[in-house]
């Protein structure tokens, strides 16, 4: 049963790779998670986020637009609130949102898909959330991650999507040859990342999710890797590597 399978998300890899013992606080501990820790980057890119879904949804920029206002307008959004550099900035980056919106000619468009993968014979089933996703023309898909912020590394961008990849052939029901143009699209810096993939490439991402799996659940040790991350890392307090300095 699907239920039976081991879920593995691009999240979920990223938090294995970078440090074993947050996996392990977030994953395997069952322990209550410290509250979560709002930053005004991370509450302005999920409100873009919003106002783009209805965009894409709606075809309509007056519509994500307000949105957009309404979730800066939140009380728990004080510091987004009309007046301050985010929210500003937030609607710069809507706007730099619609002219992509415009700039794409598609047959159908879908915004915010989950979906998922599941490989009984491997034991795992991934889980996708995409962004955007369009069908430009028969058997031709095109794929969107939105960014937000200033920064970003290729690699870890590259495997999110290919994770979408495999969810979008799936959800869409593409044909072996049907194709995909994967675009990491920054919305602060115009820039775009693309690279074309093709049902070769998701069955390679799907045996590297497996490999990776199998890795994760023989773990036993869960040892933590101190470095930059642990400043953001919301069990930083209760991991005995959180405060590790050097001593002579």
């Amino acid at each position: 049963m699907v239920g039976d399978l081991f879920r593995i998300t691009h999240t979920k890899a990223q938090s294995f790779d970078q440090c074993r013992k947050q996996y392990w606080f977030r994953y395997v501990s069952r322990l209550p998670a410290p509250p979560k820790r709002e930053s005004p980057p991370g509450m302005m890119g999920t409100g873009v986020h919003q106002a783009l879904k209805v965009l894409c949804d709606t075809g309509e920029s007056a519509r994500g637009a307000e949105a957009l206002d309404t979730y800066l307008r939140m009380p728990l959004h004080e510091q987004l609130a009309p007046g301050t550099e985010y929210n500003a900035l937030a609607f710069q980056l809507f706007a730099a949102g619609c002219a992509a919106h415009a700039s794409i000619e598609s047959e159908d468009r879908w915004a915010e898909i989950s979906t998922w993968a599941p490989w009984p014979s491997r034991g795992i089933n991934l889980m996708a959330r995409i962004d955007r996703a369009d069908r430009l023309s028969p058997g031709v898909y095109q794929l969107i991650d939105w960014k937000t912020g200033t920064w970003g590394q290729d690699e870890t961008n590259d495997a999110q999507l290919d994770i979408g990849h495999v969810g979008l052939r799936i959800h869409r029901q593409m044909q072996d040859n049907d194709t995909v143009l994967a675009v990491c699209w920054n919305l602060r810096t115009g820039e775009r990342r693309e690279r074309a993939l093709r049902r070769d490439d998701a069955k390679a991402t799907m045996a590297k999710m497996a490999a990776l799996a199998s890795r994760i659940q023989a773990e036993a040790a869960f040892e933590p890797s101190p470095g930059p991350a642990c400043t953001f890392c919301d069990w930083q307090n209760q991991c005995p590597a959180g405060g590790v300095t050097w001593e002579e």
